[in-house]
């Protein structure tokens, strides 16, 4: 009886664990992760020292968490054909370990928490919240199928939690904050560019999508991305010439992201059609690295 109950329970946590592994891969958990820091780091600029660990704050770190699940799940949903079609098979939807329904419900879910924790956020912070929301469905039905415009919708949300964190905290927005919305809007930008290439004939077949590499081609597309992630290494520069301090160890981490970066472009130019995968999770991890040296800079 001991040995049964033990492997039933095995069996359960074993199943616990899949699950939670299939979700993570379903809202692209990682993501949220960074842009609730990036609220974190906007609130400790616009105070000017790490912010009380408040309900209000609390809740600011949980809106941007709910609202990237949400996006995400609603986006695999939507895109569960283009996904076979780019023979993405490690997709939750596509391998069907998690249903289309639960998907869905889990978006609206998701979605309609963040926008009713952002409203005891702050005025400012629900009106961001509820927008970005909204746009989100509209994203996912319609305008990532439009040259630019979705790829300019998904930068916009990485720069928008840092506009979000300050306004938890202060009516007006610092300079700095700006410089780092705009860093997050620039690598958003190029790496979504970069999506784009790669499920340009998955989102064709299955959407009908004109994106922006299927209306300018793959090599001017690439080339677009390219050029926004060279601007993105001397926009780095920015927070300190407004007055960061440029100690060693915040300067490290801004000069790693600055190389990988670097890293990135060489082997979109050198290997293209080998690059998209490294080039979307490199440049994820370049932006964290940047944003971490401006956070200990503020320190």
């Amino acid at each position: 009886m001991h040995i049964l109950a033990f492997l039933t329970a095995s069996a359960v946590s074993d199943a616990m664990v899949s699950s939670v592994r299939e979700f993570w891969k379903l809202t692209r958990f990682e993501h949220a992760v960074m842009l609730a820091f990036a609220v974190f780091i906007a609130e400790t600029i616009a105070l000017g020292a790490l912010p009380s660990f408040t309900l209000v704050i609390a809740l600011s770190l949980l809106v941007p968490v709910f609202s990237e699940m949400g996006s995400f799940a609603l986006n695999d949903y939507m895109d569960m054909e283009t996904d076979r079609l780019n023979k993405k098979n490690d997709r939750p939807l596509v391998k069907g370990t998690i249903k289309p329904e639960t998907a869905l419900a889990f978006a609206i879910i998701s979605l309609a928490i963040s926008t009713v924790l952002a409203y005891f956020v702050g005025v400012l912070g629900f009106i961001i919240a509820l927008a970005f929301n909204l746009v989100a469905i509209l994203y996912n039905w319609k305008l990532k199928d439009l040259p630019l415009a979705g790829n300019v919708y998904i930068a916009l949300t990485m720069a928008i939690p840092f506009v979000f964190g300050s306004f938890v905290v202060s009516p007006v927005l610092s300079p700095v904050v700006v410089a780092l919305a705009l860093l997050g809007f620039v690598a958003g930008l190029a790496r979504e560019i970069v999506k784009s290439v790669q499920d340009m004939e998955g989102d064709a077949k299955a959407r009908g999508s004109k994106t922006l590499p299927v209306v300018i081609g793959r090599k001017m597309a690439l080339a677009v991305s390219i050029g926004l992630y060279l601007s993105f290494i001397p926009l780095t520069a920015v927070p300190f010439a407004m007055g960061l301090e440029p100690a060693p160890l915040p300067l490290a981490f801004v000069g790693a992201a600055d190389a990988l970066i670097l890293g990135i472009c060489y082997i979109i130019i050198r290997s293209p059609g080998r690059s998209f995968g490294f080039a979307r999770n490199a440049s994820l991890a370049a932006f964290m690295l940047g944003m971490m040296g401006i956070f200990l800079a503020v320190l």
